[in-house]
């Protein structure tokens, strides 16, 4: 985007929010990471700006797509209206391209600053790290007991050494296409690492199927685990590596597709896979958990893999006292198979 000061480059990564004392948001300005710091104003007889916006976050996280929108353009004005200058003296625009390693990605160097009115005058300013409203994430805490056991002969990748191609999903966590040496795989990882229980499951999940896949003529349609993330420096795990599935031309999963485009044998023989291989995972003590058209990736040959197993449900796939269980999976499998068009 452009302003009367020339172009600059913005976007929202996360917003911490939840009550009316304090928030926080955190966006790429150019290229840095920048975390402006809300305190809620002592004076109670009025709304200033901080405490409208600490209000706008709260609303942005438990607003649909169309209001998140209105609301964030509300609280990006204010930001820049202020902010502008401030954070151009610490993040030009620049022609370089920014580092490209996942470690970088998950931990960059963040710049805190805070909003605050004083004498009826807003300003935005820089403060210390322990005086911004969130701890610094600088990494997974070592003191973190898990039960996880990792398999010795699955190797591990430093984050510094899997280079990110394309981010698919990015906040405290990211999913993202990834290349390692000369491969080029999809990498699941999150900053706090195994103290992040939604890892640690699909981890153990991951294996399982390993596991059952290591046996002669076993083959189930789950992306092959290929390597644990390391965060760089340490042997704390905070990812994984699976295999990168080229999509369809229909599309990359079962959501993309214009589903009355695609011919009903092929619909059919995906509603077939994605039943026989739930009925495989549940056979192995594996729950899919979060069955849905958009956890179903279709391959260029037109075949289905299944991929989260991070556990959770969504709404109008899997009712939310089935979830993570075996009825929550074949719920999700009734649903997908009418989303298809064909018959169970």
């Amino acid at each position: 985007m452009e302003d009367s000061a020339g172009p600059i480059e913005v976007e929202i990564i996360s917003m911490n929010a939840g009550d009316d004392e304090s928030a926080d948001v955190t966006f790429e300005y150019n290229s840095r990471r920048i975390t402006l710091s809300l305190f809620a104003s002592p004076d109670q007889t009025q709304e200033n700006l901080e405490d409208r916006l600490i209000r706008l976050l709260n609303e942005a996280i438990v607003a649909d797509d169309k209001e998140y929108d209105a609301i964030t353009d509300q609280i990006y004005d204010i930001i820049m209206g202020l902010g502008r200058i401030p954070f151009s003296r610490i993040a030009p625009l620049s022609t370089s391209l920014p580092s490209k390693d996942l470690h970088s990605l998950l931990y960059p160097e963040t710049f805190d600053y805070r909003l605050q009115t004083v004498d009826g005058v807003a300003s935005i300013f820089p403060i210390n790290p322990d005086e911004a409203v969130s701890v610094p994430n600088t990494g997974p805490n070592p003191e973190v007991v898990t039960e996880f056991q990792p398999i010795k002969t699955i190797p591990r990748y430093s984050s510094r050494d899997v280079h990110v191609q394309e981010v698919l999903v990015s906040g405290y966590g990211t999913v993202c296409r990834v290349q390692v040496g000369s491969q080029t795989m999809l990498c699941k990882a999150q900053r706090q690492g195994l103290e992040n229980s939604s890892l640690e499951r699909e981890l153990v999940a991951m294996q399982t199927i390993w596991k059952a896949c290591s046996s002669p003529g076993v083959n189930i349609r789950v992306p092959r685990l290929h390597g644990y993330v390391t965060f760089a420096g340490s042997k704390d795990i905070i990812g994984l590596l699976r295999d990168w599935i080229l999509p369809s031309s229909y599309g990359s999963t079962l959501r993309d597709m214009d589903v009355s485009a695609v011919p009903k044998e092929t619909r059919k023989r995906c509603s077939d896979q994605i039943r026989e291989t739930v009925d495989e995972l549940h056979e192995l003590g594996v729950i899919w958990g979060d069955g849905k058209p958009s956890n179903v990736v279709v391959d260029q040959k037109n075949n289905v893999w299944l991929i989260d197993f991070a556990g959770g449900w969504t709404k109008g796939w899997v009712d939310e006292e089935l979830a993570d269980s075996v009825d929550g999976d074949n719920q999700a499998v009734r649903k997908i198979t009418k989303f298809l068009g064909v018959d169970e």
